[in-house]
C-alpha cells in the first residue's frame, strides 16, 4: 500500500509538472501555491507525502516535519477506500471514523481541487452514479403509499372569533386574514416558484471586491507600510464593497436590493473565514447529490487564482494556529467528535437595533457618533478609530441605497407596464430616503430593514444573524399608514398591501444561502441562513405585544411555508390571548413545522439571573435556531460552541479516551472494565470530569477565535447598530455591546441521562450485571448480548418516562454542564450560557459515536435537542411533564423540544387545533420553555424519501430550524422518520 500511494503521488506530480494546463493551476495571480500534504495510517503501513513548491510538485517518501496537513487513516484498507472515492467525499471519512485530519483543512481542499482536475469528467460520472445508487436505496427501503396528510396545501383554514386576540390588534377585523391565499398574490407565487426551481449559484462579487481592495490597500499594513487600525481597515473595505456591489431589484419585487448579484438565490462567500472550504469542490459542486450550486468556469478561475490564495494564512483558524501554536483545544476541535467551535466561521448570532435606525436613520446615528467623538480626547486613538470606522460603514450603506434608487429609476424609465412603473418609481423615492433618514411609512420601514440586512451580511457571515421582533417594530409604521386612510375599502387595500409587502420581505430572506461544503450537508443538513424572526410576547414594560403585524407575519408564513426566515413565536401566559396561541398552533398545522413556540414567562425567568435589566429581558428575541438574545443590545454569539455531551460519557467509559480516537485526550478517571468505580457517584464524577475537560477546552478555543476576530475581523457596521458600542466607543468584537455573552448548545442530553440511568440501576442499585460485563456488551455493539439489551429496554426508567429518578438525573447532568460554562469568562468579559438544542448535530455526532449503555447502537442518531428517546413512554404527557420540570436557569440559552404530532385521517380541524393548544398551554403552565411540532406522519416522510419530486416544499422542523425534507441527507431523514409519533 505504501508503494501504491507513492506511485500515485509520483504520477500526480509528473502530470502537474509536465502538462501545461495542469501546471498553470500551481500558480496564482501573485505567486505559487506552496504546501505539503501527508498520508499516514495508524498501522504504520503508509507514510508518504506530496509537496507543491515554486510551481513544481514532488512525491516524498516520508512525511516531512512542518507539513501543512496530514491525513491519518485508521488502517491501510481506509487508504484504499480514499483512492476509490471522489475528492469532495474525502472529509466524509472523518464522519465515518476512518480518518483524522491534522493541520490546515484549507490546504487539503487545494489538494482535492487538484485531484478533481486530474479526474475530469470521471469525477462527474462518479457523482452521478453515487446519486443514482442513493436514490435507488431510498426507494427500495422506504417506499410506502402516500398517507392522507401528504398535501399540506389541502389542509383546512380555521376562522377564529374576532374579539379575543388582544388590545394591540387595531385594524384587522379578521386577524387570521382568511380571505387571502397565495393565489391572490401572483407576485409572491412567482417568487416561490423560482425559489424551488432555480438552482442556487455561487456569487463571487463580494469576495472579489474585498480581495481587490485589500490587495491594493494592504491587510497587515497599509500600502505605504504604516500599520492599519483593524476597525478602520475593515470599515474602508466595507464602504468600497457597498459602493461598488451590483444594485439589483428583483423581478416584480416591492423590496429593493439583493444579498448577492445572482438571482433568485446566491451563495455568499466569506474567504476570510471559511470560504476556502469550497476550494476542493469548485469543479464538482454543481453535480453533488445534496444541495448543489451552479458556478461558472470564469468564477472558478477567479476564486482559485485571485481570491482564495490571498486569504491563505489570514483566516481565523490560521491566526490561532500560528499565534497559539496549534493548541490542544484546536486539535480536539479538528477531531470533530468532541465539539465544534462556530466562531471559526463567524460571530453572526445576534440581533441589530432596528428600532433605533428606523427612528433616526443612518444620518441620525452618524450624528450620535459625531457627538460622542467630541467627548473623546484627541490622543485616545483607539476609541476615535472605532467610532470613525462605524461612521465609514454607515456612509457605505447610504451609497448602496443611493445606487438602488438610481437603479429603480432606470428600470422605471424602461418599464412598459404602468403599474410596475409606479412601483419602481416609488422604490426610487424610498431608497433615496431610507435608511439614511427616519422611516415614515411601512414601505420605507420594510425597505430600510432589508437594505440594512443586506449590509449586515456583507460584513458578517450569513449564519444565524437574526431580524428580531419585526412585528412589534414595524407596527407603528403600519398604524401611521392606516391612520391616514379613510374608508373601509382603502383600509382593506392597505392591509392587503402590507401582507404582500411582508411576503416580499420573507421571500427576500430566501435570496441567499450560506456556503455549505459537501461535508456540511451531513453536519448541518438542510440548514439555510437561520434568520430568526420573533413574534408576540410582551413589550419591554410588560404589556401585550401581539398586534396587527403579528398576524400579518403569521399569514405570510402560512401562505409561503418556507424554511427561512425561521419564525419563532413568544406566548406569555396570562398576558397574551388564548386565541393567539390557537392561531400559532393553526399556522404550525398548516405549514407542518412552523412557527416554533416559546413560553415567554419561562424564558424571561431563565434570563433573569444573567444581570440584564428587566425591561431589556422582556425585549428578547430568538436568534439563529431558538436562542434568546436581548434585542439590539447584546453581542451574544449564541451558537459559539456545539458540544457533544455523549463524547464525555464515552471518555468516562474508556478512562479518558474516546473509543474511536487513537490518543487519550481526557484525564484518566478510571476503568469500568477493571472495577474502577466503587459507586455510581464515582462514575458520575468521572463523567463530570470529562465533561468539564471538554468544556474547558471548547471555551479556550472559542476565546482564541474571539481574539482572532478582534484582531482580523472587527465589525464596525454591526457595532453601529448595537447599543453600547457608540457609548463605549468600542467594537462589538472587543466588548463594546451593552451585554456580552457566549452561548453553547449541548447535544445528547437524553442519551447521556438514559445511559447513566442504565449504569446506576443495573450495575449499582440492583446488581443485575457487572460494570465489566456491561462494558463488554457496549464494546461489542450488543452483539451476543441481546438479553442484556432487552433487560435495559424493559427495566431502566428513561428521561421522559415520568420517572422522578430519571428527571433528577437530567437535572444533575444539566447542572454540571451549566456550572462548567458559568465558571468561565469569554474574551469580551462576559459569561457563557447553556442551551440544549442540537441544530442537526445530533445526527452527525451520532455517526461519530459508539454504542451506549442505554442500548443505543453504534452510529445511530442521538435524540434531537433535549427531546426524550422515542421509547421513553407511550404517553406524550410523560414527555411534557419531564421536559417542563427541568430547571430553566440551567437552560439560559434555551432548548429545543421536538414533537411529532399526527392527526388521524378525517379528524375535525377544531379538534386538532384544540388538542395542540391544550398540549402547549399545559406544557407552558408547568414551566416548559419551548416546543416545536412536526405535523407530518412517518408514512408521508417515507413516501417523500422515495419520491422527492412530489414533495419539494415539505417543511420539517429539525432541532431549532426548519428544512425542506427532500434536501436532507439520508441519515437525517431516517432520524425524522423514527421519531416518536403521537396522535392529537
Amino acid at each position: 500500500m505504501n508503494t501504491i500511494v507513492f506511485v500515485l503521488l509520483k504520477l500526480m506530480a509528473f502530470l502537474f509538472n509536465h502538462r501545461r494546463r495542469l501546471n498553470s493551476y500551481l500558480k496564482h495571480d501573485h505567486g505559487f501555491f506552496d504546501f505539503t500534504v501527508g498520508f499516514a495510517s495508524d498501522d504504520g503501513a503508509v507514510n508518504r507525502a506530496i509537496s507543491f513548491s515554486g510551481g513544481k510538485a514532488a512525491a516524498l517518501k516520508r512525511i516531512p516535519e512542518g507539513s501543512e496537513v496530514v491525513l491519518r487513516f485508521r488502517d491501510r484498507r481506509t487508504v484504499m477506500e480514499m483512492l476509490r472515492i471522489t475528492p469532495n467525499e474525502t472529509l466524509m471519512l472523518i464522519l465515518h471514523n476512518k480518518m483524522v485530519l491534522d493541520g490546515d483543512i484549507g490546504c487539503l481542499q487545494i489538494f482535492n481541487f487538484y485531484v478533481s482536475l486530474l479526474m475530469g469528467t470521471r469525477h462527474r460520472k462518479m457523482l452521478a452514479k453515487k446519486q443514482k445508487s442513493e436514490m435507488k436505496e431510498r426507494r427500495k427501503s422506504y417506499c410506502s403509499p402516500a398517507s392522507s396528510d401528504t398535501s399540506v396545501k389541502a389542509r383546512e383554514r380555521l376562522e377564529f372569533p374576532r374579539e379575543s386576540f388582544g388590545p394591540g390588534v387595531r385594524y384587522l377585523d379578521d386577524p387570521c386574514l382568511n380571505d387571502y391565499s397565495l393565489a391572490d398574490f401572483p407576485r409572491l407565487k412567482g417568487m416561490l416558484d423560482r425559489h424551488f426551481t432555480v438552482m442556487p449559484e455561487v456569487c463571487v462579487e463580494r469576495p472579489r471586491l474585498i480581495t481587490q481592495w485589500f490587495r491594493e490597500h494592504g491587510f497587515e499594513t497599509r500600502a505605504d507600510g504604516t500599520p492599519w487600525v483593524a476597525e478602520v481597515r475593515q470599515a474602508s473595505a466595507f464602504r468600497h464593497l457597498m459602493a461598488n456591489r451590483t444594485p439589483v431589484i428583483s423581478r416584480g419585487d416591492l423590496v429593493a436590493g439583493t444579498t448577492t448579484a445572482k438571482e433568485p438565490t446566491g451563495v455568499v462567500l466569506y474567504p476570510e473565514t471559511h470560504g476556502g472550504l469550497l476550494w476542493g469542490e469548485l469543479t464538482s459542486v454543481q453535480d453533488r447529490p445534496l444541495n448543489p450550486y451552479r458556478i461558472s468556469s470564469d468564477d472558478i478561475e477567479i476564486l482559485h487564482r485571485e481570491v482564495f490564495p490571498f486569504w491563505i494564512g489570514r483566516t481565523i483558524k490560521d491566526y490561532v494556529r500560528t499565534n497559539k501554536n496549534s493548541p490542544l483545544c484546536m486539535k480536539i476541535d479538528e477531531r470533530w467528535v468532541y465539539y465544534f467551535a462556530w466562531k471559526s466561521v463567524g460571530i453572526s448570532h445576534t440581533i441589530p437595533d432596528y428600532p433605533r435606525v428606523l427612528e433616526k436613520g443612518t444620518l441620525g446615528i452618524m450624528a450620535d457618533i459625531d457627538r460622542r467623538l467630541a467627548d473623546i480626547p484627541a490622543d485616545d486613538a483607539g476609541k476615535r478609530a472605532a467610532l470613525e470606522a462605524m461612521k465609514i460603514t454607515l456612509e457605505g450603506v447610504n451609497l448602496y441605497a443611493a445606487n438602488l434608487s438610481a437603479e429603480a429609476a432606470r428600470l422605471a424609465s424602461a418599464e412598459p407596464d404602468a403599474r410596475r412603473r409606479a412601483e419602481l418609481e416609488r422604490l426610487a423615492e424610498i431608497c433615496a430616503r431610507v435608511p439614511a433618514r427616519p422611516a415614515a411609512t411601512l414601505d420605507e420601514a420594510v425597505n430600510a430593514v432589508w437594505i440594512l440586512w443586506v449590509a449586515l451580511h456583507m460584513e458578517n457571515v450569513n449564519t444565524g444573524l437574526s431580524m428580531g421582533r419585526l412585528d412589534l417594530w414595524l407596527q407603528p409604521y403600519f398604524l401611521r399608514d392606516m391612520e391616514k386612510i379613510e374608508g373601509d375599502d382603502e383600509r382593506r387595500a392597505n392591509i392587503r398591501r402590507a401582507l404582500e409587502l411582508v411576503g416580499c420581505l420573507l421571500m427576500r430572506g430566501t435570496d441567499h444561502l450560506p456556503l455549505v461544503p459537501d461535508i456540511g450537508n451531513y453536519l448541518f443538513g438542510g440548514s439555510s441562513s437561520d434568520q430568526a424572526i420573533t413574534l408576540g410576547g410582551v413589550t419591554p414594560d410588560g404589556g401585550d405585544a401581539v398586534c396587527d403585524m403579528t398576524f400579518i407575519f403569521l399569514k405570510a408564513t402560512e401562505m409561503l411555508s418556507i424554511r427561512d426566515p425561521n419564525v419563532n413565536a413568544r406566548f406569555h401566559p396570562g398576558v397574551n390571548a388564548e386565541q393567539y396561541l390557537k392561531r400559532l398552533c393553526h399556522v404550525n398545522y398548516l405549514t407542518s413545522a412552523t412557527p416554533s413556540m416559546h413560553n415567554d414567562a419561562a424564558v424571561i425567568s431563565a434570563l433573569s439571573s444573567n444581570g440584564y435589566a428587566q425591561e431589556h429581558i422582556r425585549d428578547w428575541s430568538a436568534t439563529g435556531c431558538v436562542e434568546p438574545t436581548i434585542s439590539g443590545r447584546h453581542a451574544g454569539h449564541t451558537g459559539s460552541i456545539l458540544m457533544n455531551m455523549v463524547s464525555a460519557l464515552e471518555m468516562a467509559l474508556n478512562n479518558g479516551r474516546h473509543p474511536y480516537m487513537a490518543e487519550r485526550l481526557g484525564p484518566e478517571t478510571g476503568d469500568p472494565a477493571n472495577g474502577g468505580f466503587a459507586s455510581f457517584d464515582d462514575f458520575f464524577d468521572a463523567y463530570a470530569a470529562q465533561q468539564r475537560f471538554l468544556i474547558d477546552n471548547a471555551v479556550a478555543l472559542n476565546n482564541y477565535y474571539a481574539e482572532a476576530h478582534a484582531a482580523l475581523r472587527p465589525t464596525p457596521f454591526l457595532s453601529a447598530l448595537t447599543a453600547g458600542s457608540i457609548e463605549n466607543a468600542r467594537d462589538v468584537t472587543k466588548g463594546g455591546a451593552m451585554y456580552n455573552t457566549s452561548g453553547s448548545s449541548n447535544i445528547g442530553l437524553a442519551d447521556v441521562v438514559d445511559s447513566l440511568m442504565a449504569v446506576k440501576k443495573l450495575v449499582y442499585d440492583e446488581g443485575r450485571v457487572s460494570f465489566a460485563e456491561l462494558k463488554r456488551a457496549v464494546d461489542a455493539d450488543f452483539n451476543g448480548f441481546g438479553a442484556l439489551r432487552a433487560m435495559i429496554g424493559k427495566s431502566v426508567p428513561l428521561f421522559g418516562s415520568g420517572s422522578e429518578e430519571a428527571l433528577e438525573m437530567a437535572r444533575r447532568v444539566m447542572s454540571v454542564v451549566h456550572d462548567a460554562y458559568a465558571g468561565h469568562a469569554n474574551f469580551r468579559g462576559g459569561h457563557y450560557t447553556s442551551g440544549f438544542w442540537s441544530m442537526s448535530q445530533h445526527v452527525a455526532y451520532g455517526n461519530l459515536s459508539g454504542t451506549l449503555p442505554s442500548g443505543r447502537l453504534r452510529g445511530k442518531a442521538f435524540t434531537p435537542g433535549l427531546t426524550p428517546h422515542p421509547g421513553a413512554s407511550k404517553s406524550f404527557l410523560d414527555n411534557i411533564r419531564d421536559v417542563a420540570r427541568l430547571d430553566a436557569k440551567t437552560m439560559d440559552n434555551n432548548i429545543a423540544f421536538n414533537v411529532k404530532l399526527v392527526p388521524k385521517a378525517g379528524e375535525p380541524l377544531d379538534d386538532i387545533i384544540n388538542a395542540m393548544h391544550a398540549y402547549v398551554k399545559s406544557y407552558f403552565e408547568m414551566g416548559g420553555m419551548q416546543m416545536q411540532f412536526n405535523m407530518v406522519s412517518s408514512a408521508t416522510l417515507r413516501d417523500a424519501m422515495a419520491h422527492p419530486e412530489n414533495y419539494r416544499n415539505l417543511l420539517v422542523r429539525i432541532s431549532g430550524y426548519n428544512a425542506y425534507f427532500t434536501t436532507l441527507n439520508r441519515e437525517m431523514q431516517i432520524e425524522l422518520i423514527e421519531r416518536a409519533e403521537y396522535g392529537v
